[in-house]
């Protein structure tokens, strides 16, 4: 349907202002609720109308200005007006002594103004809140919303989000009001932002703009080459005429661009000596704007300035007024000016013939709050546009500062607006945001198809539709969130499943129920499980639903050359001799289970697992490796079996519990970086699996989106009948390590090099053997055995030598900005190649960025295991190529990480290829050589980690 802004301005005598005004504010009150204005407008398709006078300056005559937004075309709204109306009409321009028509529609036509962006037309700019909406659709969608908001409220119905939005469906198509609410239309304006289109959009829009207010000058250059070349054809020849034509081309548009600098120069000149004011507004005028102001949900804004002199102002008035329409069309989210979508309708117009620059705006909420949300979210199109006004706080390059000088800027536009004395509004106690909203709750009903979208239909009513960035805790394993340490007995179980897929859907059905998930602190115990690629397909993945993951995952962690090239997994340490994990010892599913310690059970975990794993056993599966983890300490750090407090430095998960006594970290990432469905760092969204829409028959899983804007309703609009469903979403990929670890080698071997460099210059002087040991073992891991780091504290460990001080691990360090040569913290040492911060930049920010990129969520715990101790190494990521196998490969086991030559990580150097740990001092290196093979890999293995829905679905 059209939709029509009205604007029309006749001109009075100033001498009738205060006679108008008061006519005004008396026909006002019939245009509020309850008066005869109101009720003569209601149901006519008027959203918005306001009558202001603006007060006669310098010798322009005073105006009388009627702006109005409609449902319909221009005719239309005319003859509503003229129609309806008339009487009030004719009374306000009787105390104006303006003559009154006797065809009011006509006089109401041929003062009516026309705006646009073109060079010729009148300089002004419409917006509209919800495009596509009538004030019938508005009034109707919001009883509709009304009625299932009692519904929901009465809901008791068991089941799923899908299930009982199903049962509401069914109710409300019952109730012959609504009939006329159960057919979809029209939500174009719930639509995210279109983004800004990369740089072909950018230089389009600049030819465009070029083509939009030089068409002229373009025009004669056109002409000028066309005469020249045609003259040089007949006088010269036609290549005389080509080289002419082109170099009158050359000439043209270099004059041309010379003069568009010329005017860029002009106007910065006049940005620096143009005057500012500060003085405070009309007191008497604001008073009688503030009377007006907050009564009700939505407010009404007139405002009224003065053009600055020249022709200049005007052109770049034009524009303002044009950027800010292709942004609108092209960038923003539709209804939305920038990030502010408080507006219902506004518009700009500078009224012809005058300088006089008009903006009309009807808004929800407070003026205090439209106007901060201007300064903080849409500060450049104000400026733009106001920036040629009179005293218009002071600007750069007529987009920038002005209207971020948020105390200026208010003050200033108090001084221009006038009181709103005459305002009829169809909807006063809707905002712009209801208006989505009820189109929102009406489009869901009709077409979410899916558990999640049934959910987010749900969240409409008192909460808030999922952000892109907000983790659904509810469908995350327990162990993305960590928090599982007063949970200190564990075991971790690699388990076959039955080669029958029925078999093995049956057990995972019912063992769906122990499976933990959610952020919150849990109780007894947790169980964690993940999938093997194997583990996938026993489940009943075809080929082409295993191809939707990584190659990495389908390829496994004991894939000969990924071991041997990728992960260093050679000699002692290649798959052939591990005891789980390869070939025949292979395993479909990893289940790892925590618990309380519990009176008169030596690990309380197994005891917990002990029911799921006899399960599995009675449906043909089968035990292939079972780890019991060292219990934790109930107080104090836990301690790696080589004795150093471990799990210092973590990400943390933006959205987490975790995050939310942290927030201003490093350390901090967005979710994408763990988990499936949702942005990382850089914004986008990781591949995650798929399956085709007909492989989930009872939609449990989410439907596939590539949206990463955050967006306030649910991605409705999509036809989900033929989207891949989602399976990957708030799933990760887990990897399982087992290292053994030699830890009296790893001991002996820092007291033969204590004794081998007692008389280094390098070594600092006046130590104990014991204690050089330590400081080699500590040059080592990069850390002091009680967590304290080298980089903070190089000489001595924070608690001292014989721990009689308080430690406290320390993290929030920069490894390049505080020991940029390794004099601290060797190059080689552990934790600077696990996580080299901003070594290879110090202080960049950007190589943080880098860096964090390339993190891992470390999730493992230490075990015994007769008289072998060593870590259950796990952590989890959204990539497993570009976070473990890279933090592996290029970091870890890199023999030329950060320039060093021949040399590795110094304690995961194992069968040959460590042997040297090289320790800068002012002194020069101390080589620390036959420093290795102290790790061993025995087993391990690439695991998914599905959410709530991905299990469900696996469990058939």
């Amino acid at each position: 349907m059209d939709f029509t802004y009205l604007t029309v301005a006749v001109p009075f005598s100033g001498a009738r202002q205060e006679a108008v005004d008061q006519i005004l504010a008396e026909q006002g009150r019939q245009a509020y609720r309850g008066g005869s204005i109101r009720d003569a407008l209601r149901g006519q398709g008027v959203h918005f109308l306001s009558i202001t006078t603006v007060p006669e300056d310098d010798g322009h005559s005073a105006f009388l200005v009627l702006e109005s937004s409609h449902d319909g075309g221009k005719a239309q709204a005319i003859n509503v007006l003229a129609r309806h109306i008339p009487e009030t009409l004719t009374a306000i321009l009787q105390a104006a002594q303006i003559s009154v028509p006797s065809d009011l529609a006509r006089f109401l036509r041929d003062q009516s103004i026309e705006t646009g962006t073109k060079l010729r037309a009148v300089p002004g700019l419409p917006h509209r809140g919800a495009p596509g909406m009538t004030v019938d659709r508005i009034y109707k969608e919001e009883a509709f919303a009304r009625r299932l908001r009692e519904m929901v409220a009465r809901d008791r119905s068991d089941g799923g989000a899908l299930h009982r939005l199903g049962l509401i469906r069914a109710r409300i198509a019952d109730e012959v009001a609504f009939k006329e609410m159960m057919t979809k239309a029209d939500v174009g304006f719930l639509a995210p932002a279109k983004g800004g289109g990369g740089l072909a959009s950018l230089l389009g829009m600049v030819l465009r703009g070029v083509g939009n207010f030089f068409w002229p000058v373009l025009g004669v250059v056109a002409l000028l080459v066309l005469g020249f070349g045609l003259w040089a054809g007949v006088t010269g020849g036609i290549w005389a005429g080509i080289g002419i034509a082109a170099l009158t081309a050359v000439l043209a548009l270099a004059a041309l661009l010379a003069w568009i600098g010329a005017l860029y120069v002009a106007l910065r000149r006049a940005e620096k000596t143009d005057e500012v004011d500060d003085s405070p507004p009309d007191y008497k005028v604001l008073s009688e704007v503030m009377q007006i102001e907050d009564d009700g949900v939505v407010n009404h804004l007139a405002g009224i300035s003065k053009m600055k002199p020249g022709r200049l102002r005007r052109l770049s008035l034009r524009l303002a007024f044009w950027v800010i329409a292709q942004l609108a069309t092209r960038q923003f989210r539709p209804g939305f000016l920038g990030e502010i979508g408080t507006i219902h309708s506004a518009r700009w117009v500078l009224v012809p013939g005058t300088d006089k620059l008009l903006f009309f705006s009807n808004y929800s909420g407070s003026w205090e709050s439209y106007l901060e949300d201007f300064i903080t979210k849409a500060n450049s199109g104000l400026t733009g546009v106001w920036s040629n006004t009179i005293g218009f706080p002071r600007t750069s390059n007529l987009f920038f500062d002005g209207a971020t000088d948020g105390d200026r800027f208010k003050r200033w536009a108090r001084r221009q607006q006038r009181p709103s004395y005459f305002w009829y509004r169809a909807y006063p106690n809707t905002t712009a945001h209801q208006v989505r909203l009820h189109a929102a709750i009406r489009h869901g009903l009709l077409t979410a198809s899916t558990e999640d979208e049934a959910q987010d239909w749900f969240d409409l009513f008192g909460s808030r539709p999922r952000r892109t960035r907000s983790l659904e805790t509810d469908e995350i394993q327990k162990i993305v969130f960590g928090g599982m340490r007063r949970l200190q007995d564990g075991v971790f179980y690699g388990l076959r499943l039955p080669e029958n897929t029925q078999a093995a859907r049956n057990w995972l059905r019912e063992t769906l129920p122990t499976v933990s998930f959610g952020d919150g602190k849990p109780l007894d115990s947790a169980h964690i499980l993940a999938l093997s690629a194997t583990g996938l397909a026993r489940l009943g993945l075809n080929k082409v639903d295993m191809a939707q993951f990584p190659v990495a995952f389908l390829q496994g962690m004991d894939d000969e050359k990924r071991a041997a090239r990728v992960l260093m997994d050679t000699g002692e340490d290649e798959p052939a001799r591990w005891k789980w994990g390869n070939g025949t010892s292979g395993v479909d599913l990893a289940l790892m289970v925590v618990a309380r310690p519990a009176q008169g059970l030596e690990n309380a975990a197994v005891d917990s697992a002990a029911q799921t794993v006899a399960a599995l056993q009675k449906h043909g599966g089968a035990v292939v490796a079972k780890i019991a983890t060292r219990q934790l300490p109930k107080e104090g750090p836990v301690r790696e079996p080589f004795g150093f407090v471990d799990g210092v430095s973590q990400p943390i998960l933006r959205g987490s519990r975790r995050w939310a006594q942290d927030q201003t970290s490093r350390d901090v990432v967005e979710p994408g970086e763990f988990l499936l469905g949702y942005p990382d760092n850089r914004g986008f969204l990781p591949v995650s699996p798929c399956v085709p829409p007909e492989r989930d028959p009872d939609n449990i899983l989410p439907a596939r989106t590539s949206k990463t804007a955050d967006t306030d309703w649910p991605d409705f609009q999509r036809d989900t009948a033929s989207i891949a469903r989602d399976l990957g979403r708030n799933g990760s990929f887990m990897v399982v390590r087992q290292l053994e670890q030699a830890v009296e080698k790893f001991h002996q071997q820092s007291l033969d090099q204590a004794d081998r460099l007692e008389t280094h210059p390098g070594v600092p002087p006046g130590l104990s053997r014991d204690q050089r040991a330590t400081w080699i073992r500590a040059k080592a891991v990069g850390r002091w055995p009680d967590g304290s780091s080298l980089t903070r504290h190089p000489h001595e460990p924070a608690g001292g030598w014989a721990g009689e001080k308080d430690s406290v691990p320390d993290n929030d360090f920069l490894h390049g900005q505080e020991d940029p040569a390794g004099r601290r913290c060797p190059f080689s040492a552990h934790i600077r190649r696990s996580n080299p911060r901003d070594s290879f930049e110090p202080g960049s920010e950007k190589q943080m960025g880098i860096v964090n990129r390339h993190r891992i969520l470390r999730i493992g715990r230490p075990y015994d295991e007769g008289a072998a101790q060593g870590l259950l190494f796990m952590c989890l990521n959204a990539d497993l190529e570009r976070q473990f196998e890279f933090v592996q490969q290029t970091w870890a086991m890199s023999r030329h990480f950060h320039g060093l030559t021949e040399e590795v990580d110094a304690i995961l150097g194992r069968g040959g290829k460590g042997g040297q740990l090289t320790v800068p001092t002012e002194a020069g290196p101390v080589i620390v050589e036959g420093f290795n093979d102290v790790v061993r890999m025995c087993g391990g293995g690439y695991f998914f980690l599905p959410g709530r829905s991905a299990l469900r679905y696996l469990a058939g």
